[in-house]
């Protein structure tokens, strides 16, 4: 439907819905003049509070009328887009985890968090930057576009929609003992400040894993294989703020 309204040149199109739907429709406007409106009705509604769209549906109609449209980033891994997060490791699996279970909501993903902080493990990067290539362990890595995992959680609370850059997020695993000091920079938004986090800005990177496995786009769980490239794809996208 959206690569219709593309197609019959429609001004604006409008998703009701989470991140996810957010992706399946949005990135079919990516380098079009057509403008995307977002209804909030997810769970973590990440991208929606870090644009600031109120998510009373009502509220977030009143501004298709104003019409006040911004241009903001997308990001591609391996050239499949996403507008607001990404990433490998511990996340994406919890966002594989979620995304099988019927039951939406905080508790319930909160759930996976929890259970997969115990069974997954640390694993070996190799990562390549324009000026540099290192190695590294990390927990999970996220490849942040915007400011919010949801849920008003902020991954990396520098990452701006309209920099020209992606915020490389790299978490090394937090023992016992160190988890309610990372948690703690974590809920009070300061995770770029945190132990055992680093972020690096940059246009574009590569990524290569151990092996193939799933990375969370936008909330959603995709097959990859183990080298990922990850590029900025400057304002991209219209949306309506």
């Amino acid at each position: 439907m959206a690569q219709e309204a593309v197609a019959q040149h429609y001004d604006i199109v409008a998703t009701a819905g989470g991140d996810g739907s957010i992706n399946e429709v949005g990135t079919q406007l990516i380098d079009t003049e057509v403008a995307l409106a977002i209804i909030p009705c997810g769970s973590g509604n990440g991208l929606s509070r870090c644009l600031h769209i109120p998510l009373n549906p009502n509220k977030a109609l009143e501004l298709i009328n104003r019409k006040a449209i911004c241009q903001i980033d997308t990001v591609t891994v391996n050239d499949v887009p996403f507008i607001s997060i990404a990433g490998t490791g511990y996340d994406a699996q919890v966002a594989d985890d979620y995304a099988k279970d019927r039951h939406r909501g905080f508790e319930t993903y909160f759930r996976y968090i929890v259970r997969n902080y115990f069974k997954f493990d640390e694993k070996d990067f190799t990562i390549v930057l324009p000026d540099r290539t290192f190695s590294t362990k990390a927990f999970f890595i996220s490849f942040a576009n915007s400011n919010q995992m949801g849920y008003d959680v902020p991954i990396s609370p520098k990452a701006s929609l309209w920099d020209g850059l992606v915020d490389i997020c790299i978490v090394r695993k937090p023992n016992a003992l160190e988890l309610p000091i990372v948690g703690s920079y974590f809920l009070s938004k300061n995770m770029d400040k945190a132990p055992k986090v680093d972020i690096i800005q940059t246009p574009e990177v590569t990524i290569i894993r151990p092996e193939a496995s799933v990375v969370n786009i936008d909330g959603e769980s995709v097959l990859f294989d183990k080298e990922l490239h990850i590029r900025i794809h400057p304002l991209s996208l219209n949306v309506i703020v």
